[in-house]
């Protein structure tokens, strides 16, 4: 016992080296600001949202940008499916009723090498494959989502516990591969560590198993903080109801929303062709339409999915979300999301 006790202490002190660490094909993620995860949360006072005149509202509907839509105008059914990748886009402060970047190539190449691993075209349809399947970051969250969440269970795991008493992984099949994948990228380090501590095969595999229970505990932990968070924003900047939270039948929002950036920058980068990518964005925005009620319960769907998925509240959100909802001039106001 004492030895398998200090390889979970070293293991420990591996595991904090993945603290925070996006998973596979997930934007570089902004720290979540710190939060209490608490089931009264959503109690605590939020700043209001930005108004309609914000800095990113005022670029958004600029002499610039309208001049620029009108170059690069698209029929009204491709507005349509590019409107379901409004959020990060609106975020970045690019146009989402055109298909045409402002930003140049080289810029499109950093981002997507950087955040999303993608480098060529092979890499490209891979991840817009995924995407626009949901099948990204989206049964990561769903899984946290009704298995926790929808329990009402919001307080974090406690690993210690986790490893001594074991945890009912039904309903969590996507966290716990997601976990495994994430112990065995560290294969390398994990074997120096055990070859180091002088472990039997039987001992490092059974610490194996503690590594990758305390990695789905790091993963389940960040979510449910960073949902009661976005989940917060919610509620007192946007006027949800936490019932309606709770009835949304999937993340998948946010996988579907994420397909728009591969197929824009893909574009713009040279590694796909727009056709390809418009084929994508039609059938993320039909999958979507066909889930979801309409605009509002896609914002939420979205907002937390990110949460849930990626760790992160989506506070740095808050204005795209508030031009989305609110603004006179938001492609929401005008962009049926269903299929007329």
């Amino acid at each position: 016992m004492k030895r398998i006790l200090t390889f979970l202490l070293a293991t420990v002190l591996l595991t904090a080296s993945l603290v925070g660490c996006a998973g596979n094909g997930a934007p570089a993620a902004t720290p979540a600001p710190a939060a209490t995860p608490t089931p009264d949360m959503a109690e605590t006072p939020m700043p209001a949202p930005p108004p309609s005149g914000s800095p990113l509202a005022r670029i958004l509907t600029s002499d610039e940008m309208r001049a620029f839509e009108a170059e690069h105008a698209v029929t009204a059914e491709q507005a349509r499916y590019l409107a379901f990748g409004a959020f990060v886009l609106t975020n970045n402060r690019e146009s989402i009723r055109v298909f045409a970047l402002g930003e140049s190539g080289d810029h499109a190449e950093r981002l997507l090498r950087n955040s999303w691993s993608v480098t060529d075209h092979a890499s490209a349809l891979d991840q817009l494959e995924r995407l626009s399947s949901a099948d990204g970051q989206s049964p990561i969250a769903d899984d946290i989502f009704h298995t926790f969440v929808r329990a009402g269970n919001l307080e974090p795991i406690d690993e210690m516990e986790l490893i001594f008493f074991g945890i009912d992984l039904t309903g969590l099949e996507n966290v716990y591969g997601n976990a495994t994948r994430r112990a065995e990228r560290m294969t390398d380090e994990f074997e120096l560590l055990m070859a180091t501590l002088g472990a039997t095969k039987e001992e490092r595999d059974e610490v194996f198993e503690f590594f990758v229970l305390m990695l789905l505990a790091d993963r389940v932990n960040q979510g449910l903080e960073a949902y009661l968070g976005a989940r917060a924003m919610l509620i007192d900047s946007f006027g949800f109801t936490e019932e309606e939270l709770l009835n949304i039948p999937t993340l998948a929002a946010w996988d579907y929303g994420r397909a728009a950036i591969i197929a824009r920058y893909g574009v713009a980068a040279g590694y796909l062709d727009e056709a390809v990518a418009w084929e994508h964005l039609q059938r993320a925005a039909e999958r979507a339409a066909e889930t979801y009620s309409g605009w509002r319960e896609f914002t939420a769907a979205h907002i937390l999915g990110r949460a849930l998925a990626f760790g992160n509240p989506s506070l740095d959100f808050r204005d795209a979300v508030d031009f989305l909802l609110n603004h006179p001039e938001s492609p929401f106001q005008d962009v049926e999301f269903h299929r007329a």
